[in-house]
């Protein structure tokens, strides 16, 4: 060999030793419990993974970003794996930790806020205020990816929150609580979420709003907040008209007002339903009923149109007009129609004794009634006209008897005679 290859192979295998001894005990422990931590993991074993990882980041002085998402992922299969809910726990107390540290170090971001918030509820000292902070952050961040169990929790963590409030809270509680009804309703329908989401959601919202004396305070704070985009400010307007009718608050001055926004910002079908609706609770029916047809002239939404003829015969019951509302009930189709056919039930009812020339022509009304409530799943109705129905001595002396059929003038049908 010549003398100077061996004099670089010499220097070569120098400088490896030489760099081998810089090499501290201390960087010799760290990627050890690192490389313990890794070969922990392809073998799923998470709570000795959790446990190396945890060891290196201490001895390591901590971590950067990858190893501190290492670390954080072994946790949090840890926590998925293990059965033991008083470990479990400890595993939740622990990830909180890091995540802690990590956001410190700016390592954290909010695709893990839902989870974190999560974690801040289930925790040894459960921190619903964080936890609510967290996962408003993280569903706004997800939109419509977002796990709608997450949406179940959030709410429910808000209304725990307005439960448990002082009194000089609640109002605001109350108020976000409507607000984010209102938003979530809207994400649970754009994402197509299951009603059962919804539904839990209601339950919740139901139980804070219950009167119109519950929601109507937070009212004109909300329309001085009202979305200046002209969209979203006629959404949140519908939706809170919409809460306002299920509560029966129509006569509210403060639905006038909604009302009235609404048809400026928006003058649709939905905005003079809006407003046919209110005039109603106020007894102006023939008002209501104008604004019903206008409403109706607008829509070329077939199902809402069934939905406006219905209202039209309700109004037209309210007022006693009991042939107009007859009529109008009996052209009502689509999800209305029972509805409508127990109206047209109650108005023969109502006119059956001013109806014949005759008290047993009269009381044969009643068959009709009854007939019609039937088709409607109307028991009551059905049950009350049953017992007005002509008696044995009554059909006897009519000189009819039970099957023959009778018509109604007042109807322009026949009924059979029971």
């Amino acid at each position: 060999m010549k003398l100077k290859n061996f004099l670089v192979g010499v220097a070569v295998v120098s400088s490896f030793f030489s760099f081998a001894q810089e090499e501290t005990e201390q960087e010799r422990e760290c990627k050890r419990n690192r490389f313990l931590a890794g070969e922990a993991l392809k073998v799923q074993n998470y709570k000795e993974a959790s446990m190396y990882y945890i060891k290196g980041e201490k001895i390591c002085g901590g971590y950067d970003k990858a190893n501190y998402d290492r670390l954080l992922g072994s946790l949090q299969l840890a926590i998925n794996a293990e059965t033991d809910p008083a470990k479990q726990i400890k595993y939740i107390d622990t990830v909180l930790i890091y995540y802690k540290k990590g956001e410190a170090l700016g390592f954290v971001d909010q695709t893990t806020a839902i989870v974190r918030g999560i974690y801040h509820l289930q925790a040894t000292t459960p921190n619903p205020q964080r936890a609510d902070t967290l996962m408003k952050q993280g569903i706004e961040f997800e939109g419509l990816k977002t796990n709608e169990a997450y949406v179940q929790y959030y709410y429910q963590n808000l209304y725990v929150l307005y439960a448990n409030a002082q009194a000089d809270k609640k109002s605001s509680y109350k108020k976000r609580l409507i607000t984010e009804y209102f938003n979530l309703s809207k994400l649970i329908s754009d994402a197509k979420m299951s009603v059962k989401t919804q539904e839990s959601m209601t339950q919740y919202f139901n139980d804070a709003v219950k009167t119109c004396a519950d929601i109507l305070p937070e009212l004109n704070e909300f329309m001085r907040t009202l979305p200046k985009d002209k969209e979203a400010k006629k959404v949140t307007v519908n939706n809170f008209l919409s809460v306002l009718d299920t509560k029966g608050c129509t006569t509210a001055k403060e639905y006038y007002m909604l009302t009235d926004t609404l048809i400026a910002i928006d003058p649709s079908a939905g905005a003079f339903i809006a407003k046919a609706k209110m005039l109603r609770s106020q007894k102006k029916y023939s008002d209501a009923i104008a604004a019903f047809r206008q409403a109706k002239s607008m829509s070329s939404d077939e199902a809402q149109k069934e939905e406006i003829e219905y209202n039209i015969a309700l109004t037209q019951f309210d007022m006693d007009s009991y042939k107009a509302a007859y009529a109008t009930a009996m052209g009502v189709g689509g999800k209305f129609k029972s509805d409508a056919l127990s109206i047209a039930a109650r108005c023969v009812y109502n006119t059956a004794m001013s109806c014949g020339v005759s008290t047993f022509e009269r009381k044969c009304n009643y068959y009709y009634a009854a007939e019609l409530a039937d088709r409607a799943g109307d028991s009551r109705t059905a049950n009350s006209a049953r017992g007005n129905f002509p008696s044995g001595s009554e059909i006897f002396d009519e000189g009819k008897a039970k099957g023959q059929s009778v018509s109604l003038s007042c109807w322009g049908v026949s009924v059979t005679i029971k």
